[in-house]
């Protein structure tokens, strides 16, 4: 599964994969938006995908986080009912 992580940064917000991916967003609503987007993406696929949204930036040794999840679903194949 893959674990899209919505953060607050220095510059304002970030959508992040791991350590390897980082993309920045002046606004939260942006970076959440294309969070879910990804996770579309991924799910027409057939790879699970979920977004955690950190929703405490002021205290992160309480952090708190919101997780919205992404299942794959079966779409038919062409020709198929």
């Amino acid at each position: 599964m893959h674990r899209f992580r919505v953060v607050k940064e220095r510059y304002g917000w970030a959508v992040r994969l791991g350590d390897g991916m980082c993309t920045p967003f002046w606004s939260r609503a942006q970076a959440v938006r294309e969070a879910g987007r990804l996770c579309e993406a991924l799910r027409q696929h057939g790879v699970a995908a979920d977004v955690v949204i950190d929703d405490d930036v002021e205290l992160p040794a309480h952090r708190t986080a919101t997780v919205i999840r992404h299942r794959p679903s079966h779409r038919p194949q062409q020709g198929e009912r």
